[in-house]
């Protein structure tokens, strides 16, 4: 077995085993594609300290509810000591839960970071890319596994990226495209110049209370995708006014996004309020966070998609587990990627794990424990796109995210970065040529990770991008709209 030391003892400390690529096939097939690496499933795949055990014991029967925010920045929180005080709600939830300050998506964009976080596989793995990309037909998603284990399962999504005809409705026995329903303003500028409006998470909230009123007497796994802070961060105007700037009036748009995100929150704290109201805040494992970041002039981009620097990449993370699990609320530091959090989950609830991740387990750090070795993440960007999926594959980067230390990798390999986040958070000041033997020994790591993807990265030699083809019919006119609205589409 040929594993670099490092990553051997990440893999065995997480009771998972790990198949090196290189050593399955010698040979890299033509091309550039692999045959991935995955999960094996069997009973290593559980923690067992007793600290574990415990917390499955409490979250036993629970429900399982994931709110996701779309494009929300971790460093806008309140809980990460922002300026502005954007999410009092959701501030309030996370103290009572387990936080983990140093979470990354898989992806900059939402299709492959939710993909990720469905699957526990990463994008280059599962080919959920561009806008045209489906969701593949292998691996077992989330919500198969809790179906299958006798959950009711829905998903409520505000997002056009997220549709049943791209394949991301696997596993929900109800699945509702919100961004289909009509928007918050009947006439904006913005509507007029793109044919569209993006769903009101007022809506979302709707949906999801009618629909867990009339299943809370089942267990049940529900995914809420909110479309705020996203672009173009419409909110009611009695969101916007605190948000001004009181000499000059003005909106930037970072204002507006604050004010977007002020808006979710006070969403998300209604529907919280509500579970709680219902008895079932207590009995259910919930899940907040976001599938990417947005910048606002951070190394000369705004939005996001188009690179893995942390603004687009480090995403709030907050896991809230039945008080019978006797968690003491608490911030974790330990790096998570967002492909750990199924694995994660399905530990927790004692669901066997399909043999297709690539994630691990993270149980031990929310029962309070600490794992033997550090962790690491990978973040991909797709670069600048706005034409529904013709993606320039020279613009496509990646982050490898260890403790301490980022790796960026770019323009097919040409540009290699180095930051240090212990004193450069914003990971500003490339310090590549200081540290040449750290730089060696992360590009080994991403490396010896990029062997074990379906498509090898094109900053590597020999990458080709392996990408779930999808169906240009797909694209009706609603969701072309949308799409617009939201700004993917030019």
């Amino acid at each position: 077995m040929v594993l670099l030391a490092g990553l051997a003892a990440i893999v065995l400390a997480a009771g998972v085993r790990f198949r090196h690529a290189r050593a399955v096939h010698p040979e890299r097939s033509r091309g550039g594609l692999q045959t991935p690496t995955f999960h094996v499933s069997s009973s290593a795949d559980f923690s067992h300290s007793p600290a574990a055990q415990r917390l499955r014991a409490g979250a036993a029967g629970a429900n399982a509810i994931i709110i996701l925010l779309d494009a929300a920045c971790a460093d806008h929180f309140t809980s990460s000591g922002y300026s502005r005080n954007t999410t009092p709600n959701i501030a309030k939830f996370q103290a009572n839960s387990v936080l983990f300050t140093e979470a990354y998506s898989a992806a900059a964009s939402t299709k492959p970071s939710v993909a990720s976080l469905f699957t526990a596989q990463f994008p280059d793995t599962h080919g959920a890319l561009a806008l045209p990309s489906r969701l593949g037909p292998e691996g077992a998603t989330l919500a198969e596994c809790l179906r299958g284990a006798g959950y009711t399962t829905a998903a409520f999504s505000a997002s056009p990226s997220l549709s049943a005809s791209f394949g991301y409705n696997r596993g929900f026995g109800y699945f509702r495209e919100i961004f289909r329903e009509a928007g918050l303003e009947p006439a904006t500028a913005h509507r007029r110049s793109t044919g569209a409006l993006p769903v009101d998470g007022a809506l979302v909230v709707g949906a999801v209370v009618d629909w867990v009123r009339a299943h809370k007497s089942e267990r049940f796994f529900a995914y809420i995708h909110f479309r705020e802070p996203h672009y173009p961060y419409i909110v009611p105007p009695s969101f916007r006014a605190p948000f001004l700037d009181p000499k000059t009036g003005r909106r930037p748009q970072k204002i507006l996004y604050d004010a977007s995100l002020a808006y979710v929150d006070s969403l998300v704290g209604k529907l919280l309020a509500d579970l709680d109201a219902q008895g079932l805040l207590d009995r259910s494992v919930v899940v907040l966070l976001a599938d990417h970041g947005e910048a606002f002039g951070e190394h000369g981009r705004v939005g996001h998609s188009s690179t893995p620097y942390i603004e687009m990449t480090h995403v709030p993370l907050t896991i809230h587990l039945p008080s019978r699990c006797g968690v003491v609320p608490q911030r974790r530091p330990e790096i998570f990627c967002l492909t750990d959090l199924m694995p994660t989950l399905l530990d927790l609830l004692r669901i066997a794990p399909p043999k297709t991740m690539q994630g691990r387990t993270r149980l031990v750090l929310l029962a309070g424990e600490k794992e033997s070795a550090p962790a690491f993440a990978v973040s991909r960007a797709l670069g600048e796109d706005h034409t529904g999926g013709k993606i320039d594959y020279g613009q496509v980067s990646y982050a490898l995210r260890v403790p301490r230390y980022t790796l960026v990798l770019a323009d097919q390999g040409q540009r290699v970065e180095l930051y240090d986040r212990g004193v450069d958070p914003g990971e500003l000041h490339d310090i590549v040529a200081e540290k040449p033997d750290e730089v060696k020994k992360l590009r080994a790591q991403f490396e010896d990770w990029a062997a074990s993807q379906r498509g090898r990265p094109v900053v590597l030699p020999g990458g080709q991008v392996f990408s779930v083809g999808g169906d240009e019919a797909a694209f009706d006119e609603a969701t072309r709209r949308q799409l617009k609205a939201l700004g993917y589409l030019r």
